[in-house]
């Protein structure tokens, strides 16, 4: 799972942190590393959600629901 960190400069603007390690702990200890020495204050970490599938359950799963019909038949 990729991650990527919120970080805050003087002004309270804003900065993503993204390429961070894929688990958890190793992220938050990269994206504390990269705050400090560009000097923000480390916020939080975050997963980022690559190909999440919207809709309804109807409509995502419609595919699978098909493939078993024809497997019974």
């Amino acid at each position: 799972m990729k991650f990527y960190g919120i970080t805050v400069n003087t002004q309270n603007k804003n900065a993503v942190i993204n390429n961070l390690p894929t688990d958890y702990l190793g992220a938050v200890k990269e994206a504390k590393r990269i705050a400090t020495k560009e000097g923000l204050k480390f916020q939080f970490v975050k997963p980022a959600v690559n190909g999440q599938k919207e809709g309804t359950t109807l409509t995502k799963f419609a595919a699978q629901r098909k493939n078993r019909k024809s497997v019974k038949r």
